[in-house]
């Protein structure tokens, strides 16, 4: 009986996650084509073959952006497991699970990792769950300290400004709301790990910690860059103090979408919190709605990029063996 509530709870907690999550989505892809509508895009933009190349270097560079990623992911694992996998899978199982983060509801994106755990039998579905849990952890405090650096000014002023917060800005505080009712209702799952993770020397060596959020910094810093390259190709001209502030107001907007809970890879959430923040940093409207909409286009196509070359690198050290 005591089982049955438990999981009815957990079900009836992943559903009101899910749908707050989906509301959000709908809400932001609202403001997006409002502002899409009072301000006509100039797809002409794209026309340029040099853009085209530009923008499909830039997504390369994403995708690589991913592949590091799965290389890190691969630390982590044998930090929390004692077990090396190989290269090659880490990074493919790592390029598969991300590109199920366009499924609303982000289960799937979390799941998908566990195939480390099906094809290596010394690593445990919990030791791949703890792995997903700290990298989200080092991600989410290499963001924070990203955006307090390059653009907390930014970011601060404009908040002053506002006589009534838009409903983006409560985002944080409907999150903070659901973590602790998810990490309530989970707590006799969630102790034991912690416990466990507590003496575990191999993850919390100082030393290991700083590495591997060195590490997240480095791909969240290489991630913001996609996007101020994209709106650099598109025309905006920038200066030094603008490139570091675009690129912490765009890791904002990005961990916004992150930590958005069923809206399928931040998909609205980031570009409105994007379009709120730097509207009246970029000189031309016009160039920074096309700069937003475009980078998601390009931020796809990066995760179809760092996908297949995972995957030919896979089959290629299947053959080796």
């Amino acid at each position: 009986m005591e089982q049955n509530k438990q999981k009815t709870g957990k079900f009836t907690a992943k559903k009101i996650v899910s749908a707050v999550g989906t509301l959000l989505m709908v809400a932001s892809l609202a403001f997006i084509a409002q502002r899409l509508m009072a301000s006509e895009m100039d797809f002409a933009l794209l026309a340029s073959p040099w853009t085209v190349a530009g923008l499909l270097a830039v997504a390369m560079m994403e995708g690589s952006g991913i592949l590091a990623a799965g290389v890190n992911f691969r630390s982590l694992i044998r930090n929390v497991s004692g077990v090396l996998v190989t290269p090659a899978l880490a990074m493919k199982v790592y390029a598969t699970s991300n590109i199920y983060k366009y499924i609303p509801g982000g289960i799937m994106y979390v799941l998908g990792r566990n195939v480390i755990a099906v094809e290596n039998k010394n690593i445990g579905h919990g030791k791949v769950a703890m792995a997903t849990a700290l990298e989200g952890v080092f991600i989410v405090v290499a963001a924070i300290i990203l955006i307090i650096v390059l653009a907390f000014d930014y970011a601060m002023a404009y908040i002053q400004h506002i006589e009534i917060a838009p409903p983006i800005l409560i985002v944080p505080i409907i999150l903070l709301a659901l973590a602790l009712l998810v990490a309530y209702l989970l707590r006799r799952r969630i102790i034991p790990h912690i416990r466990k993770l507590a003496i575990n020397k191999d993850v919390l060596h100082p030393l290991i910690l700083l590495k591997r959020l060195g590490f997240s910094i480095i791909i969240l810093i290489l991630l913001g860059w996609t996007f101020l390259a994209t709106l650099m190709i598109l025309g905006q001209s920038v200066t030094p103090s603008l490139a570091a502030a675009v690129v912490g107001l765009y890791l904002l907007a990005w961990l916004a979408g992150f930590l958005t809970p069923g809206a399928p890879s931040g998909l609205g959430i980031r570009e409105a919190v994007a379009l709120m923040f730097m509207g009246n940093l970029v000189d031309c409207e016009v160039v920074l709605l096309s700069a937003i909409v475009t980078h998601r286009v390009v931020h796809a196509v990066g995760d179809v990029f760092a996908y297949c070359v995972a995957g030919v690198y896979y089959k290629i050290d299947l053959l080796r063996k």
